[in-house]
C-alpha cells in the first residue's frame, strides 16, 4: 500500500492512461478523485469499481471550471497530495496539413491545460506532494506526424522543469512520465504504415506498450520512494528513444 490514504487527482481518468493510473493508485491504497470532460457515465463506472468517493467534471480548457473542481476536492478531503495531469487530445496530420485551429486546440488542452491545473492546485497541494505530468515519446522524438502534439508535450517537459525549480523548497517533486507507443484504438486508426515501420525499427523491446506498462512508473513517482527525484522525464517507451 505505497500510496495509502494519499489524495490523488488524475485528470482525464475515465479511460485510457488516466484510468489505468487511477486503478493503479487505488490498488496501492490511494483515495483517487476521478475526473472527466465528456464521459460522465464511464467515469462513474470507474469510480464505482475502484471505490472512489469523488467524480468531478473537469475540462482543462476552462479556468473557472478547473478552479471549482480543485475547490470541491479541497472542501471534501482538506488537501491534495498528488496531481496527475493526464487529460489530452491529439490531431494527427503532416506538418503542411496541420491547421491553425487544430494547433490551437491541442496546445490549449495539452500544454495550457497542464499550466492551468498546476496553478490552481497549488493552494491545496501539500508540502512533499507530487505533480506528475504526462508527456509523450512524440515530444521527445518530434512527431513525426503530430506537430502540435509534439510541441505541446515538449512544452510540458519544460513546464515540469520550471515548476520543479519553483516548488523544490517545499519538497514537492514535479516530474514527467513519458509513454512511448501504446497499443490502443487511436494508435491503430491514426498511425501511418511508414511511421509504424519506423517505430518497429526503433524499438529495442519489439512490441507496443500497454497501459499496464505505465502504472508502475506512475506509482513510483507518486510514492515516497521518489522523494529525491524531481524535474525529470521518466520515459517508458521500449527503447524507442534513448537520450
Amino acid at each position: 500500500m505505497r500510496l495509502k490514504d494519499k489524495i490523488c487527482v488524475v485528470t482525464g481518468s475515465s479511460r485510457g492512461i488516466g484510468e489505468a493510473i487511477a486503478r493503479g493508485f487505488a490498488s496501492e491504497g490511494a483515495k483517487v478523485v476521478i475526473t472527466y470532460s465528456t464521459q460522465k457515465e464511464r467515469a462513474e463506472e470507474v469510480a464505482q469499481e475502484i471505490g472512489a468517493e469523488l467524480v468531478l467534471h473537469l475540462d482543462v480548457r476552462d479556468r473557472n471550471g478547473v478552479r471549482d473542481a480543485f475547490n470541491k476536492i479541497a472542501a471534501f478531503y482538506g488537501k491534495i497530495n498528488v496531481l496527475v495531469n493526464n487529460a489530452g487530445i491529439n490531431r494527427t496530420a503532416d506538418f503542411d496539413k496541420q491547421t491553425e485551429e487544430e494547433w490551437d486546440e491541442v496546445i490549449n488542452v495539452n500544454l495550457t491545460g497542464v499550466f492551468r491545473c498546476c496553478q490552481e492546485v497549488l493552494p491545496f497541494l501539500t508540502d512533499h506532494g507530487r505533480i506528475i505530468n504526462i508527456g509523450s515519446l512524440s515530444g521527445e522524438y518530434g512527431g513525426p506526424r503530430t506537430p502540435s502534439y509534439a510541441c505541446a508535450k515538449m512544452g510540458v517537459m519544460a513546464l515540469t522543469h520550471n515548476l520543479a525549480r519553483f516548488l523544490g523548497s517545499r519538497g514537492i517533486c514535479v516530474n514527467t512520465l513519458s509513454p512511448g507507443i501504446i497499443a490502443n484504438e487511436f494508435t491503430e486508426a491514426t498511425m501511418a504504415p511508414s511511421v509504424r515501420s519506423l517505430l518497429d525499427n526503433l524499438l529495442l523491446i519489439k512490441r507496443a506498450g500497454t497501459y499496464a506498462d505505465l502504472v508502475g512508473g506512475a506509482v513510483f513517482l507518486a510514492s515516497d520512494e521518489s522523494a529525491y527525484l524531481t524535474a525529470q522525464t521518466l520515459s517508458i517507451n521500449g527503447g524507442a528513444w534513448v537520450r
